[in-house]
């Protein structure tokens, strides 16, 4: 575990970020925080069945893959995104039921369809657009979701984006997580009265300067400033943890970097 973390920090070290623990999580909850279904979606049946649904705030609230294996609608309803600024210091997250950072502007939806929603939300002190794209999947069957994060302001900024989930698989509330470079993944085993299921998130498009997946101690969401601190440095067991994706680069004055992934069935 030391050699990881050591790892880790090194690395922020040698790209020229801050480390992450530097920034503290803002507390508040903003008033249209909600883990209300707004847009359903839903393909297929039984062993290919994928059913979830997004708020109007851009999170997941309901995944079911397959059919009667249903991961997020559980407990504090815990899925979404986070953003850090590295200087000055600032947190931004939105986790549906879980809380979020209460600084962030209403969302607007831009377009939805049958088969997808875009949604995009700016940061209260305007220095960050999130605009996420959710579009079902049919064949895979996968949640496909692209986020764009555009820096507003006239200096190059550095950021990381994180994606979170609480997932709690095979109808229980401890499971076991665990994460590489491209993917964070949590599941429940097969045993002698049990089939097995999992959900992973795992990066499909470009890597970002850092890209990683990580298994968590806690089912809260982290701070996307201080990701790391919920990490054991290796596999989490037996444990009411969650499964976080991250990015970190550094963005231009007015420019949009995009992360893409997938939840899918495991």
């Amino acid at each position: 575990m030391i050699r990881s973390l050591v790892s880790l920090t090194v690395f922020f070290v040698l790209m020229g970020f801050a480390l992450p623990s530097q920034a503290q999580q803002i507390e508040g909850v903003a008033p249209d925080n909600t883990v209300t279904c707004s847009f359903n979606f839903s393909a297929g049946s039984g062993d290919k069945l994928l059913k979830f649904c997004v708020t109007v705030n851009g999170n997941i609230t309901q995944l079911e893959t397959p059919a009667g294996q249903e991961f997020i609608e559980k407990g504090t309803f815990g899925e979404g995104y986070g953003i850090c600024n590295e200087t000055p210091a600032t947190v931004y997250s939105d986790y549906a039921g879980d809380g979020d950072s209460g600084n962030w502007n209403p969302p607007t939806t831009l377009s939805s369809s049958a088969t997808s929603v875009k949604i995009a939300r700016t940061t209260s002190d305007g220095i960050w657009t999130l605009t996420q794209t959710f579009t079902l999947d049919k064949a895979t069957p996968a949640v496909k979701i692209a986020m764009a994060l555009k820096n507003n302001t006239l200096a190059t900024r550095k950021a990381y984006l994180v994606r979170y989930a609480d997932v709690d698989a095979a109808g229980g509330s401890t499971n076991d997580f665990d994460g590489t470079a491209n993917s964070a993944f949590g599941w429940n085993s097969t045993t002698g009265v049990l089939d097995g299921a999992g959900l992973m998130l795992k990066n499909t498009g470009a890597r970002w300067s850092f890209t990683n997946g990580f298994g968590e101690t806690t089912f809260h969401g982290p701070n996307p400033c201080a990701f790391e601190n919920n990490w054991p440095g290796h596999i989490v067991m037996n444990t009411d943890g969650s499964i976080v994706l991250v990015y970190a680069d550094n963005i231009g004055a007015g420019k949009t970097k995009t992360a893409t992934m997938v939840y899918r069935g495991m």
